[in-house]
């Protein structure tokens, strides 16, 4: 699923760069998220994956450092939310178990996480994130809905 993926991008205008080794991702995901084995297969080797415009992009491992100084951290939403909230709990709880693996600030911002616990694929929008919609049942059924055009991206 993973080279089929990946060429269909490439095909529709996506910039992907691979990696000959795994990256690991860093300790901070790894005790907060049970990571899903599917979507880590993935993006392992994945260093970039992005469209031309780089208003879209899918979260690599290296994405998920906090040392990034330049773009948007791999927790913006959240951030953002947390800085606009009365009550930060329910926000924490929601970031706790929904882990976003892609991002879009193309017009709206939006972005696409798992549900660590069920392992379905949810979208929200700002500027109420944390209101999301399921879109797939799991990470590989959200790969076939955006080749068949039912996603898009």
């Amino acid at each position: 699923m993973k080279e089929e993926f990946i060429e269909w991008a490439r095909n529709n205008g996506w910039d992907v760069a691979e990696d000959h080794d795994k990256a690991e991702l860093p300790d901070h995901i790894k005790e907060r998220y049970t990571i899903p084995e599917t979507w880590y297969e993935f993006i392992a080797r994945i260093s970039l994956f992005q469209n031309h415009d780089v208003t879209k992009w899918f979260l690599t491992p290296r994405e998920y450092k906090n040392d990034l100084n330049e773009g948007f951290r791999w927790n913006e939403y959240e951030l953002e939310s947390l800085e606009w909230c009365d009550d930060p709990e329910p926000i924490k709880a929601f970031w706790d178990r929904y882990m976003p693996i892609f991002r879009s600030v193309e017009g709206e911002y939006s972005y696409y996480a798992i549900d660590t616990v069920t392992g379905n694929v949810v979208n929200g929008f700002e500027p109420e994130y944390e209101e999301s919609t399921v879109v797939a049942e799991n990470f590989e059924s959200f790969l076939k809905k955006i080749m068949f055009g039912e996603i898009v991206l």
